[in-house]
């Protein structure tokens, strides 16, 4: 199954899939309409839909419908190409996949090249003979008429095409579309998690040599089937998963160690773990939060210096860990029926999620005391929800979080105005108890 969604996501991001399929139904549609219109010919019958064309008009109508369809295709990809360069050097890499997987882009290139397709068909099969009226008969008017109505398909497609492009290079755009792919994703796999841990926590590991499976192959770990990890093992095993879904690996480093009865079914193993060249967010949150920080650091970079940027990412993702601080994760333990311990050692807690989304644009946002304001009131807003919602023992994270930007407040050498507007606050907020005792760094007399 993993395997099966794997391929489905790499078509997903492929700008041949959708437009090859568009081709077939093209070259598809122009078969049908040529059958029909060469049955309607030997018939008698008319099949003057709405023109009359003779052969020559039919031949040159066809002729420049597929010479401008083909010549406005390479426009679109070099829009796209152009697209794709521009977001990549001004947000981050990460939020290309975002671009290569928008379908709305892959079927305004499909219905161009489609069009291209079925006019080009349609030309080949033109008798080039025939006079007075026979020539009028033999026309393709039914095909031409098609050919007419995608050409105009085309053009508005175009339109929309670049209407759609501009929109969706603006930065709130991908921010919000990162946002809610993130957010489907947590619905996705921690929708019906149960955060019951192992009763007596991670159970300690048994004595005996274990058995070392390692990687294969370098690259991201994408999906892990833990069914089928078990499943390779013998009952009563003991397995611990050495790298989780969203890291690294290097071939030959260890990925899983097995304690157990019967050595484990490599195959089966292999199949366990989808293991490709780039990261995704099939199975991983943190990739997710991963492409805001991305966004967020570089905006607030030296070359860029956009702070306001850095706001969006930053209330965008309070509202991803509002999601995910709501919600019970999948335990790192888990027995199955036939007495099999599967533990993974780098699944990440709640307080993990807070720390990736605030910890390093707490440091790259030091030089800019708004963005610390920002993050502390971000921060007072999950702790309201957690607070409302009675989740107490997450709020911890949220607060040492709050402690952590004071503290890069008071070492980031402002003048004293701007470290009393964070310290004002931060006890509005309720982070901060009383006034300071001492000055931060740089703030002596």
């Amino acid at each position: 199954m993993i395997r099966i969604r794997a391929i489905g996501d790499r078509f997903r991001g492929s700008l041949f899939y959708v437009p090859s399929l568009f081709v077939v139904l093209a070259a598809a549609l122009a078969w049908g309409v040529i059958r029909f219109e060469s049955g309607a010919v030997s018939g008698g019958g008319s099949t003057r839909l709405l023109l009359s064309v003779t052969v020559e008009s039919a031949r040159s109508i066809l002729g420049t419908i597929a010479g401008a369809t083909i010549t406005v295709a390479g426009i679109v990809f070099s829009v796209t190409v152009v697209s794709v360069q521009l977001a990549s050097t001004q947000f981050t890499p990460r939020v290309l996949r975002g671009f290569l997987r928008d379908r709305f882009q892959q079927n305004i290139i499909g219905i161009i090249v489609g069009t291209f397709t079925y006019c080009t068909l349609v030309l080949a099969t033109i008798r080039v003979t025939g006079t007075g009226d026979r020539d009028e008969a033999a026309a393709p008017s039914l095909a031409v008429t098609i050919a007419i109505v995608l050409a105009v398909a085309s053009i508005l497609g175009i339109v929309a095409f670049i209407d759609h492009s501009a929109r969706s290079m603006q930065v709130g755009h991908i921010i919000r579309r990162v946002t809610a792919e993130t957010r489907e994703r947590i619905a996705v796999l921690y929708g019906d998690a149960d955060d019951d841990e192992h009763p007596d926590g991670i159970p300690p590991e048994p004595a005996g040599e274990p058995a070392v499976i390692r990687a294969w192959e370098d690259g991201w770990i994408q999906q892990l089937s833990e069914r089928v990890l078990c499943g390779a093992t013998s009952p009563g095993s003991y397995l611990r998963v050495d790298s989780g879904v969203g890291a690294f690996v290097v071939e030959d480093t260890p990925l899983v160690t097995v304690w157990g009865d019967d050595v484990p079914d490599l195959r089966r193993v292999q199949e366990a773990f989808v293991i490709g060249a780039e990261r995704t967010m099939q199975q991983d949150v943190m990739f997710g939060i991963r492409q805001l920080v991305d966004i967020g650091l570089r905006a607030l970079s030296t070359g860029v210096n956009d702070p306001t940027t850095a706001y969006e990412v930053i209330v965008h993702l309070g509202s991803i860990l509002s999601d995910v601080l709501r919600r019970d994760l999948p335990p790192r333990v888990r027995t199955d029926v036939e007495g099999r311990t599967l533990v993974l050692s780098g699944r990440h807690d709640h307080g993990a999620h807070v720390e990736r989304a605030f910890g390093q644009l707490r440091i790259a946002g030091a030089g800019q005391p708004a963005v610390l304001i920002r993050l502390l009131r971000t921060l007072y807003l999950l702790d309201e929800v957690m607070c409302e919602a009675g989740h107490q023992d997450r709020r911890a994270a949220i607060r040492r979080q709050a402690e952590l930007v004071i503290a890069t407040a008071e070492q980031a050498g402002y003048i004293d105005a701007d470290l009393e507007d964070i310290h004002r606050e931060a006890r509005i907020l309720g982070f901060l108890a009383s006034e300071p005792s001492a000055r931060g760094a740089g703030h002596g007399d």
